[in-house]
């Protein structure tokens, strides 16, 4: 997953959230619990690939040449965020986030749900 989709995600989530909290979103509890699902695979998938990310923000071992050096600065930026690239780590923190205000914004959708279906049986 690249960090470009990892921001994708994170900026749907968000307008899920605030389009939840507006009311103008409104799902069935069985609707927002296949949803919520998935939103658990993931989060339990990034949990996962946590226990790898310290590797990540290691320095790389290239030596210490210039060359080498050069590329070990530039893999720690990649991972943790640096001049010219967002990071993965800060990526992953953020769709992080965003999947527990997808959780949020799933709940609230359910109220909405049973919000309208209570004014609609007045």
């Amino acid at each position: 997953m690249s960090v470009e989709s990892m921001r994708t995600m994170t900026a749907n989530m968000q307008s899920l959230k605030q389009s939840a909290e507006s009311g103008g979103f409104a799902i069935s509890p069985e609707g927002a619990e296949a949803y919520v699902k998935a939103i658990e695979a993931a989060q339990k998938d990034l949990r996962q690939i946590d226990q790898h990310m310290a590797v990540l923000q290691q320095p790389t071992k290239l030596g210490t040449s210039p060359d080498g050096q050069t590329l070990s600065r530039y893999n720690l930026e990649s991972a943790t965020g640096g001049s010219g690239t967002a990071g993965i780590v800060p990526a992953m923190d953020q769709l992080k986030t965003a999947l527990e205000e997808a959780r949020t914004a799933m709940k609230k959708a359910v109220e909405n749900y049973h919000a309208i279906d209570e004014s609609q049986m007045k």
